[in-house]
């Protein structure tokens, strides 16, 4: 008996050892995971982990940066949890290089330091809380401040997690850099202006300065460093034709829409067909063919319209196929790469010349046709299954960009010219060129600046810019994730399986059930 209980005994002991040295081994592991700032990234987009770009950014710096998180404790959550992952992302942030530092400050425990963001113009955010049975209003900060030399950058209110290190990255790349570049914005020959770009000029803001240019007046300013060129409805001079070919000699980017026809929103639905010769010029410069008619496609984003049903008025969402619903997006190229969609307002299909010349960045769905024209039939109220009946349907081109060397090909025009102009020899080639056409002309107006349509918008002006450290950033954890359309089987089968099979299989698992409990009395 007394040998079985020293058996016991020292079975027991050794499973307190063992339980001992487990729970010791996991406290080290803890420990050295928490010094080293070691941690595990399962979400897609691995937004606790810094990406490859910000690393580089960080490895350019030159002098110390210095990041101050005005953060309130105490917060209820979600804020709880984002002061948390502020703190690891800072830490890594330093981890990166070290001429980062950081510092945490509780603006609650210093009253100077609330009058000192209140100063910086920095507000407080307001949070419900739940304490003591009772609703309440918490109010505290979550801000940054970005310091470098006698510059500073500041993020006034941290939201969420999504978009945190693209915001902090921008900030200290704009900090240590030289501040907003310039593109430049056509307004000639009937192109849209600066005025009916109002959104995408507060989305950009904080990177570039938007400019209005005419190349037919006058030479593109030497500082800038894109050049956008949207919806013209005349075909250009010859002045504007060169001038634009030699600012892409020097090394600058442009991004042209053009298409077959201009919205008229302010009149309903409805668009002005554009001057026939208008984007002959595209071909023969840019080596880039706008092909006739507009692309209709099933796949397409919804949109709110009028009906009137009897006496009354009512407005419904409805899928408007004149504005399709990209999901066929590069994801190999920079400024689509991460995109999952780009919702493309009155789209002409577009094709290279050349097509070993071109990377095609966009395409329609399979569902998807040409509707010739002009006149064009754009009534929202008419289905898309009669625009669809009996036409040949295939994905269609609507974006593409060019790279590499360029060759330059246009004579300087004898009138016109400054005199800077005609002291300078033409430029007649280029190592590299950025490129890109997109067969959407009213693409950054007001009226289709939200969403990923924003987010592109900014990729395309960092890429013509040659400022894409950050494109990668922007999209990641902050784009839609628009669910997959499935036809009317698959529709009808995983119906049939939610509404039949799982209460069968529910009704089996119960009969399975009972016949054990019926087997375990017989037993007994």
């Amino acid at each position: 008996m007394s040998m079985v209980s020293d058996g016991r005994g020292v079975i027991r002991r050794r499973a307190w050892i063992t339980l001992l040295l487990t729970l010791t081994a996991l406290v080290a592991l803890y420990a050295a995971a928490w010094t080293a700032h070691l941690r595990f990234d399962w979400t897609e987009d691995r937004v606790y982990t810094l990406s490859d770009s910000t690393k580089t950014i960080l490895a350019q710096l030159k002098d110390p940066v210095q990041i101050r998180a005005y953060i309130t404790s105490g917060l209820p959550q979600p804020y709880g949890a984002l002061r948390r992952f502020i703190t690891d992302m800072l830490a890594s942030y330093h981890d990166a290089s070290p001429q980062v530092s950081y510092e945490v400050i509780d603006p609650g425990s210093d009253p100077n330091v609330a009058a000192s963001l209140a100063a910086m113009g920095i507000p407080r955010v307001q949070v419900q809380a739940v304490e003591d049975d009772q609703a309440q209003i918490k109010q505290g900060y979550m801000a940054i401040v970005v310091e470098y030399l006698d510059k500073k950058e500041i993020i006034p209110v941290v939201q969420s997690e999504a978009g945190f290190e693209y915001n902090l990255t921008r900030k200290i790349k704009r900090v240590t850099g030289s501040g907003q570049l310039k593109i430049g914005v056509v307004d000639a020959f009937g192109s849209s202006t600066l005025t009916t770009m109002q959104r995408l000029q507060q989305l950009a803001g904080d990177d570039y300065q938007l400019r209005s240019v005419n190349p037919d007046k006058e030479p593109l300013p030497a500082d800038l460093r894109g050049l956008v060129i949207a919806g013209l409805n005349k075909p250009p001079s010859d002045l504007f034709r060169y001038r634009v070919e030699q600012f892409r000699l020097r090394g600058n980017g442009v991004l042209v829409l053009a298409g077959n026809a201009l919205p008229q929103l302010q009149r309903g639905f409805q668009v002005q067909a554009v001057d026939p010769y208008t984007n002959d010029w595209l071909r023969e410069d840019l080596g880039v063919v706008v092909r006739p008619g507009l692309v209709i496609d099933r796949d397409a984003s919804r949109v709110m319209v009028n009906q009137r049903q009897g006496m009354f008025m009512f407005r419904s969402a409805v899928d408007y196929p004149f504005m399709p619903a990209i999901h066929d997006l590069n994801q190999q190229a920079i400024a689509t790469q991460g995109l999952k969609q780009v919702s493309l307002p009155f789209v002409s299909p577009l094709a290279c010349v050349e097509e070993n010349d071109c990377t095609v960045l966009m395409r329609t769905s399979g569902d998807s046709a040409v509707q010739n024209g002009p006149p064009f039939d754009v009534d929202p109220l008419r289905s898309i299954a009669s625009r669809l009946a009996g036409v040949q349907r295939a994905p269609q081109v609507v974006a593409v960009s060019k790279q590499g060397a360029l060759h330059g090909h246009r004579k300087a025009p004898e009138k016109g010219l400054s005199d800077d102009e005609r002291k300078q020899p033409p430029r007649t080639e280029a190592a590299s060129q950025r490129l890109m056409v997109i067969g959407a002309p009213a693409l950054l107006d007001d009226t289709f600046m939200d969403g990923d349509n924003g987010l592109f918008a900014l990729n395309a002006l960092d890429w013509i810019s040659g400022n894409g450290d950050l494109i990668h950033l922007r999209s990641r954890g902050v784009t839609e994730r628009p669910l997959e359309k499935l036809d009317s089987d698959s529709r009808a089968i995983w119906k049939a399986i939610w509404t039949f099979a799982l209460p069968l299989l529910v009704a089996l698992a119960a009969i399975a059930r009972w016949r054990m409990r019926v087997r375990r009395g017989a037993m007994q």
